[in-house]
């Protein structure tokens, strides 16, 4: 048998029937293609789709993974401002970024914290 192609994929990940067909006319109504019929394009579409998504945002630039978001929090708590040097630059992924923020956040509390109390 031929393996799973676009949404059918979702089979082996538990999705029913129903939740496929649901997904497959949303993607559909969004992408302008007529849900009627088995359409290669259409599933050629629906695998490039499952394949990209969440790998880069709608700019181009790289997302990142989860643990990359722990690394940049605990660069922006031990390490804080001496980050930013790098902020800009395309050295870090957007979840990189968005940890170093977070964790230059909580370091500032920490301190504040420290401060008043």
């Amino acid at each position: 048998t031929a393996p799973a192609s676009g949404f059918d994929r979702l089979r082996e990940s538990g999705f029913t029937e129903d939740d496929i067909q649901n997904i497959r006319l949303q993607f559909h109504r969004l992408h302008g293609i007529s849900p009627q019929g088995d359409n290669e394009e259409a599933r050629h579409l629906e695998d490039q789709w499952m394949d990209t998504t969440g790998d880069t945002l709608p700019d181009g630039t790289l997302q990142g993974t989860y643990k990359e978001m722990v690394w940049g929090l605990m660069l922006g708590f031990f390490l804080g401002i001496l980050c930013l040097f790098w902020f800009r630059e395309s050295v870090f992924s957007r979840r990189h970024q968005m940890g170093i923020v977070a964790g230059m956040m909580i370091n500032i509390s920490f301190g504040v914290l420290h401060v008043y109390y």
